[in-house]
């Protein structure tokens, strides 16, 4: 079934022969009470991508069937209420996931076989959300209840939340803020697994001491704080490895346990006390790097069932008085202290070629203030590493700064030191973990990468406004016509470096004709002469095709009459006349039906041009002078005096008449059509076709 509504659904509403039911889409569920109590059959219910499911008290209400499946996938939030799953006959089994918000009330189910929470946002466990009121049958194998949190967030974890016995409980890849007191007190959870989850928090009476945990494992966990008596549950094995714990507190675990393994972790402070164990068989302390390790931090009580216990490995940086008290409870055959790093320097006050006697050997004196006694001295001088300083380091060829203890005290412990490779034992240390991070200093450089990364955006924004303000400044320019005018002037400058004023100015005898920045008549005679003479002629004609560009084409832009132009194309369109290519172009060769376009149609034409208009600007100016200057005639440029309209044996033509206000007329409202004749502005509402005004 899809969904596109709210959906409330009721005791009656759904077939009593389903065993099977699909719901998708929509904005809201609800299953209201007994809305399934007829089922007898139901084997699944999946719902996905609802926005809001909320399942009533008793909705699931006396359901028969052998076994249910109840799977809540990419939904927005999802409420189980109080007796959600009251008095169920088979087992059930419940999986939700890519869910953003889940919450559970107070005992929503009343049998449960599995339960998986994976890729959510935040689960809310209210008071007893885990109170499984029918366990069914425990019997010799134990609880068969098995719940999984996988890639989820919870913000507290609260009182009594798990009540009822437990098979497995496992927390995978989660974000938890506290574990609070008796968040678990169930009788019997077999099994309690910690994978890459981060704790801040893990109070007092956590793991009360009513519950016994068969196997309780942290594996590559973060936790900032394990409190006094946090975990007092009784224990089979403890397992703490790969890890990081900022503080273990005194009696952080307090407990009887069987074995323990802390194995591989990064841990800031040990407070002293931190581990207090009972009636233990084994104990395994390996490969821990070790920032502040405090005295007495494990205590053990004596027994006659040892194992073994096990020191070996493990790098610490501040040792305190008392902090290896526990080696006098072991005894000495089943003791292995071993290969451990120490960050006491060796020796110091360095003299060339001489080293004190009395800060050289004092190695033993410290470490009977390690282990209150001297009995283990032999055995941690030839097991353990100290540092040496940067001269013995050189003296020693040691590159790491690490030696032997036993070894150091025999090349050192004597008047005179010789310098010498050092061929004895040495270890490498790990320095790169998180736990030599300073808080402060971390606090600073994210602060520091924050500030850094709002410069970054700021400066973005200040780029992106300029550009946006460039290219828009540059479209107004360009609308205002004042790229065209520098246009001229830049390509001038630009082309009188780099063509040698060929271009823009022209070299005669004695003098240099520059452009100038208005036409006069007197400049376009001297142009009409020097167009004249062949030494001048190509200088001349690039001048005048300059000029155009400058004084005609950029006043006929600005000053152009469209409505005007558009009669002119439509009247030229109807007469079949062919337009001439611009006047500074060269004028192609003609077909064979189309005639050779007249010489005014080069440069000489468009110094005509340039002629009349200054004569029209300058009503004063001579007309004789004009006619002296130009040899072309005020004949209308075009292909072909007269083009045979192709319909010519329908409609009848005739030739127009070149007028000279006509011609005029048209040079002062288009500078663009050059010389071409306009017919008169017609007095009549234009139609297409033909002309008929003679």
């Amino acid at each position: 079934m899809v969904c596109f509504q709210d959906l409330v659904l009721q005791q009656g509403n759904i077939p009593k022969e389903t065993t099977e039911i699909f719901l998708s889409g929509g904005h809201s569920i609800v299953f209201n009470s007994k809305t399934f109590n007829s089922l007898k059959a139901l084997a699944l219910l999946r719902i996905e991508k609802v926005r809001s499911v909320t399942i009533e008290p008793k909705a699931f209400f006396n359901i028969q069937s052998s076994s249910l499946l109840v799977q809540i996938l990419s939904c927005d939030a999802l409420l189980l209420r109080t007796q959600a799953f009251e008095d169920m006959q088979g087992s059930l089994s419940t999986e939700i996931m890519k869910t953003k918000y889940v919450k559970l009330e107070e005992s929503p189910f009343s049998k449960l076989s599995n339960c998986t929470f994976e890729d959510i946002d935040e689960v809310a466990l209210e008071k007893g959300a885990f109170e499984i009121k029918n366990l069914g049958s425990i019997g010799r194998h134990g609880p068969v209840s098995v719940v999984l949190f996988e890639n989820v967030f919870i913000l507290d974890i609260q009182k009594e939340v798990f009540r009822t016995s437990l098979a497995q409980i496992s927390f995978k890849d989660c974000r938890i803020g506290n574990i609070n007191f008796e968040a678990f007190t169930s009788a019997q959870i077999s099994t309690v697994l910690l994978v890459n989850t981060s704790i801040e928090r893990m109070e007092t009476g956590a793991f009360s001491e009513r519950i016994l945990i068969v196997d309780f494992q942290i594996s590559k966990c973060t936790i900032q704080t394990l409190q006094t008596k946090a975990i007092t549950a009784g224990m089979a094995k403890l397992t703490v490895n790969h890890s990081t714990l900022t503080d273990i507190e005194p009696n952080a675990i307090a407990s009887t346990v069987a074995k323990v393994e802390v194995i591989g972790n990064q841990i800031i402070n040990f407070f002293s006390t931190a581990i207090t164990i009972h009636n233990w068989n084994s104990i395994i302390m390996d490969q821990n790097i070790i920032k502040n390790l405090y005295s007495d931090f494990i205590v053990i009580s004596k027994s006659s069932e040892i194992e073994g216990f096990s020191f070996k490995g493990n790098e610490i940086y501040n040792a305190m008085e008392g902090s290896l008290d526990f080696i006098q409870t072991i005894d000495e055959g089943k003791m292995l202290f071993d290969d451990n790093f120490f960050n006491q320097g060796c020796g110091s006050n360095f003299l060339p070629g001489l080293y004190s006697v009395s800060s050289r050997c004092d190695l033993p004196d410290w470490i009977k203030l390690l282990t209150n006694s001297t009995a283990h001295t032999a055995l941690i001088m030839d097991s353990s590493f100290c540092r040496v300083d940067e001269a013995l380091s050189k003296c020693f060829s040691l590159p790491e700064g690490i030696i032997n203890m036993q070894n150091f005290s025999e090349k050192t412990c004597s008047n005179n030191t010789i310098c010498e490779p050092y061929k004895g034992e040495t270890r490498t240390i790990n320095t790169t973990g998180k736990i030599f991070v300073d808080s402060d200093q971390s606090h600073k450089q994210s602060w520091l990468i924050f500030i850094i990364v709002l410069i970054g955006f700021f400066i973005m924004a200040l780029v992106g406004t300029f550009v946006a303000l460039l290219v828009r400044g540059s479209r107004w320019l360009k609308r205002k016509g004042y790229f065209r005018n520098h246009y001229y002037n830049n390509q001038q400058s630009n082309e009188e470096e780099e063509e040698e004023n060929t271009i823009v100015t022209i070299d005669t005898e004695n003098e240099k004709l520059e452009i100038p920045q208005e036409l006069t008549i007197e400049f376009l005679q001297e142009l009409s002469k020097r167009l004249d003479d062949p030494a001048t002629h190509q200088e001349a004609s690039d001048m005048i095709e300059r000029l155009y560009e400058m004084f005609i084409v950029d006043e006929s832009y600005e000053n152009n009459n469209r409505e005007e132009e558009a009669h002119l194309y439509e009247e030229l369109g109807n007469l079949s006349l062919q337009i001439p290519p611009p006047p500074y172009q060269e004028q192609a060769p003609a077909t064979a039906q189309v005639s050779q376009a007249p010489p005014e149609n080069g440069p000489r034409g468009i110094l005509k041009l340039m002629e009349e208009k200054f004569s029209t600007n300058e009503p004063n100016a001579s007309n004789t002078d004009l006619s002296n200057t130009s040899t072309s005639s005020t004949k209308p440029i075009l292909t072909s005096d007269y083009s045979e309209p192709l319909d010519k044996d329908v409609h009848l033509y005739s030739e127009l008449k070149a007028r000279e206000e006509a011609k005029k007329d048209s040079i002062k409202s288009n500078g663009s059509m050059v010389l071409r004749p306009l017919p008169d502005r017609p007095g009549y509402l234009f139609q297409a076709g033909p002309s008929t005004k003679l």
